[in-house]
Parts: structure tokens; sequence; C-alpha cells
């Protein structure tokens, strides 16, 4: 469940050129990132003409960032427990999605926003909603069992 959440979340940075032959990372983004992520480890990299995506952990933190062509990150996320949600996330899930169980949970940075992404299912389905800092809430992705 968790490698759905996250490529949910992600997919919207995939675009058509996601799926261009592997490159090599630029030294810029190798800099930068080596400079912020001193601690990451099991770093995974994929290059596309749009951008570059570092997936790493960092302590026990599953995290992944994306860097622009010039080796500025545009996004990152990380996991987060259940509990480390604000209380209007939570407010929010349990109040529009009575009867699903929450199952876990990322925050997304990016240049322009920053988000929670709850998953979360019942009996019958599986849904994946986002929660903006300004308490906007869609459904990102739904499901049938």
């Amino acid at each position: 469940m968790k490698k759905i959440i996250i490529t949910a979340v992600l997919a919207v940075a995939m675009a058509a050129g996601a799926f261009a032959a592997p490159k090599k990372v630029n030294a810029a983004i190798l800099a930068n990132f080596e400079t912020e992520f001193k601690m990451a480890s099991n770093v995974t990299w994929i290059v596309t003409h749009d951008y570059t995506k570092a997936a790493f952990t960092a302590g026990n933190t599953n995290m992944e960032v994306y860097y622009s062509s010039a080796g500025e990150i545009i996004g990152k996320s990380r996991s987060i427990t259940l509990d480390e949600l604000p209380v209007n996330a939570k407010r929010i899930f349990a109040k529009k999605f009575a009867g699903y169980e929450a199952k876990e949970a990322i925050r997304f940075d990016g240049f322009d926003e920053a988000a929670y992404y709850i998953s979360g299912e019942n009996e019958k389905e599986s849904v994946i909603i986002k929660v903006t800092d300004s308490n906007d809430v869609s459904i990102f992705k739904k499901t049938k069992k």
C-alpha cells in the first residue's frame, strides 16, 4: 500500500518524459543532494528530460526529492505516521470518510504547494485524499477492491 500512495502522489510530476531512457545525474544535482541530504542511504535515481528524482531513506523515513534540470528542488515528500498528521487533516478525514480506516500518510512540499496525502480503505474501496495546508480537500485517487 505504501508504494501505491507514494506512486500516486508523485504521479502528478510524471510527464511524457518520465519514460525516457535513464541518463546520468548531473553534477549540480548531485552536489545539492549531497549537501542537503547527508544522511541519505539507499538512494535510487530516475532522470528524465523534465526532472530528476532521488528516492532514499533518511533515518527510518522514506523520502523522495525532485530536481529541475538546473539542480533546484521542485518538490519533496516524506512518509509520516498518522499521529504526525495535523489535527485538522485527521478531522477532515474522519468526517468526510467515516467508515474508512486511515492506513498511511505522506507530506508533500512542492514549488507552490504543501499538502498531506492520506490513504484509507473500507471493505469496498481504497481512497487517497489530498489535504492542503489551507484545509482544501480533494480525492486524489479512488479504487474499488
